[in-house]
């Protein structure tokens, strides 16, 4: 039976959820053999599978040939040569997959030595990309258990990053680099100082645009005499403002973090 035990990236390996639709690799190897999926939203489908050659020895007695005893040192000496060229040969494949696919991050799954010596074999630029990890057997997998695994490894990850997110932002409050609440959203967005808008509370009031300046208020005397256009959702708007403007949303879907926001808060660029 297959086991899985998942662990979500450290607040140092991920600091924003990443796109649930976004592409991703799965990697499920043992010493010699690395199983590899491409996965999406709905479907897991699994790509050629890599096999590394390895030697065979006998029992540890000195008189068979290739086992451990007067050679052992040799004969281990190889073995951990097969396994540094077999997790090389993981990572090559790695690489050319996610430069074709465009994959957006990647799930390592095995036992533990073996993840761990996978972790340790990728460069920095794969090592960003890792998502999780999920204890699988490669001998006793399916499609569909590679599917779920990365969806409870994406939905752990992303609530790790919201929680990031939002202690950022509560942290910011009080020294100038955060805002909390819409109102001092909007004014932040007419100075194009928001970086990252965090939404716990989709539906907003209405209010305004000002026809000539563009800016989002609450309420018509904020418009300083300016004409409007009445906007019938000001959260839905802040946040089309803020794509516009080059800044992240991110939708914050955890309960107890939304309770620490008045309904939207932003990190700002600058003070």
């Amino acid at each position: 039976m297959t086991s899985t035990l998942l662990h979500s990236p450290s607040r140092h390996e991920s600091s924003a959820p990443r796109p649930a639709a976004a592409p991703m690799l799965a990697v499920i190897l043992d010493h010699a053999h690395a199983r590899l999926f491409l996965v999406d939203a709905e479907h897991a489908s699994e790509l050629p599978c890599l096999v590394s050659p390895r030697m065979r020895g006998g029992k540890f007695h000195s008189d068979r040939e290739d086992s451990p005893g007067w050679g052992e040192g040799a004969f281990h000496g190889r073995r951990r040569e097969e396994e540094r060229r077999h997790y090389a040969g993981v990572t090559r494949r790695l690489s050319a997959l996610v430069r074709a696919h465009g994959a957006q991050g990647l799930l390592l799954g095995g036992t533990d030595p073996v993840v761990a010596a996978l972790r340790h074999a990728l460069p920095p630029r794969l090592s960003r990309l890792v998502v999780g990890t999920a204890r699988l057997n490669p001998t006793e997998l399916t499609a569909p258990q590679v599917l779920t695994s990365v969806r409870e490894v994406r939905r752990a990850g992303s609530l790790v990053a919201q929680e990031h997110l939002v202690n950022a932002a509560v942290e910011g409050f009080g020294t100038g680099r955060a805002v909390d609440g819409l109102r001092a959203i909007l004014s932040a967005l007419a100075r194009d100082q928001v970086r990252t808008l965090l939404v716990a509370r989709r539906r907003g009031r209405p209010g305004y645009r000002c026809a000539t300046s563009g800016r989002l208020v609450s309420t018509k005397p904020e418009a300083q005499g300016e004409a409007v256009i009445r906007v019938p959702d000001l959260v839905a708007a802040a946040v089309a403002e803020t794509q516009r403007l080059g800044g992240a949303v991110v939708e914050i879907g955890d309960p107890r973090q939304a309770t620490r926001i008045d309904g939207v808060a932003a990190l700002l660029r600058y003070q």
